[in-house]
Formats: C-alpha cells, structure tokens, sequence
C-alpha cells in the first residue's frame, strides 16, 4: 500500500495543478482516500430570497452553494464516468445538447460544495474533509513510471442564475477567478 498526496492552493489561480511522479509504482487498484479544501468565492454562491415565488420559503433567506469536484487525468472510462443532465445552454463542445439530455464526463467525482463566504472572515471558516475510501480504478494491473504527471482539476455547477444549475466547469473559466489565493486542496490517494 502507498500513499500519495498532492496539494495545491489558489496562488496558482487556475484551479487546476499537475504532479511529476518521482518514483515508479506498481498497482491494480486506487483508492480516492481523502480530500480536503477550503474553496469559496462569492461566485460560488447564490442567495435564495424568502420572496421568491415557490421557493417554499416564508422566514428563512438561505444561499445556494456551488457543487465541486475533481477531475483526474489518469481516470478513463473503464474507471470514472460521472452522469449528469445538461443545462440546455449550447456549448462550444456540442451546441446541439438540449435542455436534459444525458451526459458522460470521464474521470469526475463530485467532492462536496462550496465553503460559504458570508459575513464570517475566511480564517474562521473550516476546512471541509471528505474520508472515503473510494475505489477509482478497480482490478486494472498497471505502472506508473517515475516522471509520469497526473493533473488535478477543480470543477464546479455555476448557481449564479435563478433556476438553472449549470453543467460543471473548470472552475477558473467563470466570470472571475472561483479559486483565489485563499482557496486550498489537498488529496490524498492510495495504490495497492
């Protein structure tokens, strides 16, 4: 068994990071072991007011938070395949995808939500933690050479307009940067 962890924060404002292997490792089966983040942006949220029409809310203001996960280079098909329904929006991949159709994105794992940002300062918020373990590749005999890269990406679900939750996204590519210099992630995964 080997543990590896990676980690990187919003200094490198793209949201996403890749790790040079500096030994070789033999395995068949991965484990996502454990994430760990703190990612918040006042673009990752959406305030739901108590007067909006069928909101089933009459006292209560309460705030949307963006969906997140994490996509990895290493996951194909055999391994990873998150299903979600479209947005309806027309994409640059394929402007033919209509409101609900079916979608396959290859090696994303949702990972929670967005950390809210509110009135609370950010060094009072905690780190959200997510103790697995989940099995990524399963029974695939494999060697990841010294000198391999593996790339993490962050996506999220814009719910910055009302009654949409969009597709997920790197979460760079947004109006603004969703993953600042205050946002962190560290993953951990385990060969065996």
């Amino acid at each position: 068994m080997v543990l590896l962890s990676f980690s990187f924060t919003g200094e490198n404002s793209t949201g996403a990071a890749t790790f040079t292997l500096a030994h070789t490792y033999k395995f068949k089966n991965v484990y996502l072991e454990d994430v760990k983040y703190y990612i918040a942006s006042e673009t990752l949220e959406e305030s739901v007011d108590k007067s909006t029409a069928n909101s089933g809310l009459s006292t209560v203001t309460t705030t949307i938070l963006s969906p997140l996960a994490l996509k990895m280079d290493f996951l194909d098909n055999k391994d990873c395949v998150l299903y979600q329904l479209a947005d309806g929006l027309a994409s640059g991949d394929d402007p033919a995808v209509n409101l609900n159709d079916a979608l396959q994105v290859t090696g994303l794992i949702p990972i929670g939500r967005a950390n809210k940002v509110g009135s609370t300062p950010s060094s009072m918020n905690s780190t959200l933690q997510h103790s697995y373990p989940y099995k990524i590749i399963e029974n695939r005999p494999q060697t990841w050479n010294a000198g391999k890269t593996l790339t993490f990406s962050l996506y999220y679900r814009d719910v910055g307009t009302d009654g949409i939750i969009h597709d997920y996204e790197l979460i760079s590519s947004g109006p603004t940067n969703n993953f600042g210099d205050i946002c962190s992630i560290d993953i951990t995964l385990r060969l065996e």
